[in-house]
């Protein structure tokens, strides 16, 4: 039974490892074709950029909601300044500042092209909004080569979504998204699927196409399936969409906020995404009700090891009952030395006789193993655990800088293994070493991680020592 324990373990840490290698080496999409849309090699398109740089005494709006403050400059109508209030985030790169392309800048498909990039805007209001109870919406208009030209933001007070309309007489535009802060990659969903994309690209009938960091989103989702192109322009990765109505969603990767839009895909949970997205969700569900996040995953981890107390129960039992049959079994492998396929008959009818369920003690541990895969990729790309701090620690989401967290979770892999059944010293030793490599694994893993299984680890050792005292008092 040790073995199999043993061999567990070293599956969990291959799983971690496989965890972190999907998540780190992003391979490159492969191109696929669909009846619905497209993502293939970049074609010639007609689109040419004007790059100029937004002047100091351009005339700007300022847009202040309970979550974020932009700047739409007049020229263009573009937005050049994002600032999120609620993590205290800057969004628009210095260098994208430096290339004067900016989020939905404005380009023509035909004669407009060269003259809209540098069209004044006018709107009549002040040049401060400010959107507190409802939503707010703002015109902007300019006249090119006699072309009447409509621009339409409207600003919500409660999430990061910017509805967004461009209005002229048979005339087709595109919209531009350049990169954000800490870029990554460009999120392309066609058929239901997410691509990341670096490279340059053309898509077509694409439910939405945005801009990523890790945290951070910057996406047009149209009325209609959007097509459009990834560029690489001065080193900066550009996307330009055919879009003339639809929603910006511009900020942080939050579950809830992008759920109501259906882009919470755009949050890359990895390989155990489907059971993230989950736990995530129930985490926000207890951080109602516990504002501490560090609490939050003391309480999760006790609320898994409740529901698998019934398979504990049985496997500590188990347990119990095959270090009771080590002398048999040691008389057994020295009747049948000589022949191996006579001494596990023998074996497994030892375990039938006692009712003893030689794998009883390795679905638990199973079990755990994409709940820790799933909180790996929520500590790793939820952003609404950024920054949460617990006890000595600032930030969940990061590694303990002071390595206490490890150290401990170490430890307690050792006082569990104490308290649970063994008859083999040689075995246990096995188990202090791997105690050793677990915590210099664990060192650089994310704190919230830490604390779940350092909790896990104490709760089990906990039960182990409950279970043991109910089977030795047990007639």
């Amino acid at each position: 039974m040790e073995e199999k324990k043993i061999f567990n373990y070293l599956l969990l840490g291959l799983l971690v490892w496989l965890a972190i290698t999907f998540l780190f080496l992003n391979p490159k999409s492969k191109e696929k074709e669909t009846k619905r849309g497209r993502i293939q090699n970049k074609q010639e398109l007609s689109f040419n950029y004007h790059v100029r740089g937004i002047k100091e005494n351009d005339e700007k709006i300022t847009i202040e909601t309970p979550l974020y403050i932009a700047k739409i400059s007049k020229l263009n109508g573009n937005i050049v300044y994002f600032y999120d209030k609620k993590y205290k985030t800057l969004l628009i790169p210095k260098k994208v500042e430096k290339l004067g392309i900016f989020p939905l800048s404005l380009y023509g498909k035909d004669e407009l092209e060269g003259k809209l990039i540098s069209a004044s805007f006018s709107w009549n209001g002040t040049s401060k909004v400010s959107v507190k109870n409802q939503e707010v919406k703002l015109h902007l208009v300019a006249t090119v080569n006699g072309t009447k030209i409509t621009r339409t933001y409207t600003f919500y007070p409660d999430n990061y979504a910017i509805g967004f309309e461009v209005n002229a007489p048979n005339r087709k535009f595109f919209l531009v998204l350049p990169e954000i802060s800490n870029f990554q990659s460009v999120a392309v969903k066609v058929n239901g699927k997410v691509k990341r994309l670096k490279e340059e690209k053309t898509f077509s009938s694409a439910d939405w196409v945005g801009v990523e960091s890790k945290y951070y989103t910057e996406t047009i989702k149209g009325n209609e399936k959007v097509s459009g192109a990834i560029l690489n322009v001065d080193n900066v990765k550009v996307v330009a969409v055919e879009a003339g109505k639809g929603i910006l969603y511009f900020g942080p990767k939050e579950i809830e906020l992008l759920e109501k839009f259906s882009m919470e895909d755009s949050i890359n949970f990895g390989i155990m995404g489907f059971l993230a997205k989950y736990l995530l969700k129930f985490f926000l569900v207890l951080h109602n009700y516990v504002p501490n996040w560090g609490l939050v995953i003391v309480i999760l981890t006790l609320i898994v090891k409740v529901i698998l107390h019934p398979l504990t129960h049985k496997g500590v039992a188990s347990m119990k009952k095959m270090q009771e049959l080590a002398p048999k079994l040691e008389e057994l492998k020295k009747r049948y030395k000589n022949n191996p396929q006579k001494l596990n008959e023998e074996v497994m009818k030892l375990y039938k006789e006692a009712g003893v369920n030689p794998m009883g003690g390795c679905l638990p541990i199973l079990l755990q193993i994409p709940i820790f895969i799933a909180l790996y990729e929520i500590f790793m790309n939820a952003v609404e655990l950024k920054g949460a701090s617990f006890l000595w620690i600032a930030d969940l989401s990061s590694k303990d800088p002071t390595y206490i967290l490890p150290i401990l979770m170490g430890i307690s892999m050792i006082v569990q293994q104490k308290l649970s059944p063994s008859s083999n010293p040689e075995q246990q030793r096995v188990f202090y070493l791997m105690a050793i490599v677990f915590t210099i694994m664990f060192a650089n893993f994310p704190a919230g991680l830490v604390l779940y299984w350092l909790t896990n680890n104490v709760i089990s050792a906990i039960q182990n020592f409950i279970i043991m005292e109910m089977i030795k008092n047990k007639p």
